[in-house]
């Protein structure tokens, strides 16, 4: 009689949650009306650097490739005029997840097998809106944030990689994030298989956040959303965790760290606008400026930002399941 086999231990899964239950309701306040320049109003140029093994941003396209003496299909990366890009709503969009884990808002969309608390149904009343929603808009209003196309600093070469089928979480259990650890990629023939053009580790890119009307609370909540936090012992801003972008994220893709350059403002007031508006703003002392900015708490919910920073640490000597899970 023959021996049944022995199933695998099921690899652990690169993800987790960041929970909402015993969550008080957002708070929900007026949000800032655009007829006029209200707190920090400017851009931040920003370079984004890819920690992860690769980085994947999904153009919706496919192109053949030359595999073992066959082509293959392959999901190609986002290009803009035949230059690769990452498209500024993905990056708006990876920080907003952040910004709504760290400062309990609403949670404005989920899956079509995913229910969320009632405490944190989307807002739906553009007077009354939550921390996230008034920093990156919702129905009703423009939001106070965006980020534009983030383009290579260089010339970079993409390369293409194996990875098996994804399915996402069958229970909703908060608001989910993935992990950073080493990619695996098995090149044997098997079912469930899809191949990307990706980037790899070390690659570089540049982006400009564009910020309007902003409070000081909401840039440092900006801020740590970007992945940035205070040194105390150093007195200075260090990257504490990278920031998840594009595809393929359950297969450990797409982690970035986000690097700061220069910042340039508006004054609040009328009376230097209009000659700060010609040089395109006042020049900021960066490292005074993000102290300033990340000194200031008020709408940080310290417990998710701790949870967070602890489970998004990089765990780059631990490997990222490769089968369908």
């Amino acid at each position: 009689m023959a021996r049944r086999r022995r199933k695998q231990p099921a690899e652990p899964k690169p993800f987790f949650w960041i929970s909402l239950r015993e969550k008080p309701s957002p708070q929900r306040d007026q949000p800032v009306p655009h007829d006029r320049f209200i707190g920090w109003s400017g851009r931040m140029e920003l370079e984004i650097e890819v920690r992860s093994d690769y980085l994947y941003v999904g153009s919706g396209n496919f192109d053949l490739f030359p595999l073992q003496g066959r082509e293959q299909a392959r999901y190609t990366f986002a290009r803009r005029n035949g230059e690769l890009v990452i498209p500024g709503t993905g990056v708006k969009g990876a920080v907003r997840s952040v910004v709504e884990a760290i400062s309990n808002s609403c949670v404005p969309l989920s899956g079509r097998r995913e229910r969320g608390p009632g405490s944190h149904r989307p807002c739906n009343d553009p007077s009354r809106l939550c921390p996230a929603c008034r920093l990156f808009g919702t129905t009703g209003y423009r939001g106070q944030v965006h980020f534009s196309d983030a383009v290579p600093i260089e010339n970079v070469q993409t390369t293409t990689i194996k990875i098996a089928d994804l399915w996402p979480p069958r229970r909703y259990q908060g608001r989910k994030f993935y992990q950073t650890k080493a990619f695996q990629q098995d090149m044997r023939s098997q079912k469930n298989y899809r191949f990307l053009e990706v980037v790899s580790q070390g690659t570089r890119f540049r982006t400009t956040l564009f910020f309007e009307n902003a409070a000081t609370a909401e840039m440092g909540l900006l801020m740590r959303a970007l992945g940035l936090a205070l040194d105390q012992e150093e007195d200075s801003v260090v990257p504490a965790l990278p920031i998840k972008i594009g595809g393929a994220k359950p297969r450990c893709l797409g982690s970035v760290h986000f690097h700061p350059g220069g910042i340039k403002s508006l004054p609040a007031s009328s009376e230097n606008l209009f000659q700060a508006l010609l040089t395109g703003g006042e020049s900021q002392g960066i490292k005074a400026q993000l102290l300033d900015w990340l000194a200031d708490t008020t709408l940080l919910d310290q417990q998710a930002w701790s949870e967070f920073r602890e489970k998004a640490k990089p765990q780059s000597d631990a490997p990222c399941p490769k089968e369908v899970y």
